[in-house]
């Protein structure tokens, strides 16, 4: 008889290898994770990820932001001419609430 082997939290698996212990396909597996990934909070928010969170420009997200006059983390050094702003989690999930809009209000009846 052969001996057990028992799953330690440090040991690693693959996707592949998860998928089929839930009898999904790897792909769907993966794409679950990404989703949770995106899903996440983060403490504060860069310009290229809120690019990216509303499917727009830099320009544009430096736009909503200037519009929004909040208050942001400048971590620009001194010496450097280019910005480095965080936005706080709390002032992104402010503009967008602000921002939402029905479709319905847009539509000509």
């Amino acid at each position: 008889m052969k001996p057990i082997h028992t799953i330690k939290t440090s040991d690693c698996i693959s996707v592949s290898e998860l998928a089929d212990v839930f009898g999904l396909p790897a792909t769907a597996l993966a794409s679950a994770v990404e989703r949770n990934r995106r899903a996440i909070k983060k403490p504060f928010y860069s310009i290229p990820d809120l690019g990216k969170r509303w499917n727009c420009s830099r320009a544009t997200v430096y736009n909503i932001l200037r519009e929004s006059e909040s208050k942001l983390l400048n971590l620009t050094r001194k010496d450097k001419k280019k910005g480095h702003w965080n936005v706080p989690a709390s002032v992104v999930e402010r503009i967008e609430l602000a921002r939402m809009d029905s479709l319905s209000e847009y539509i000509a009846a």
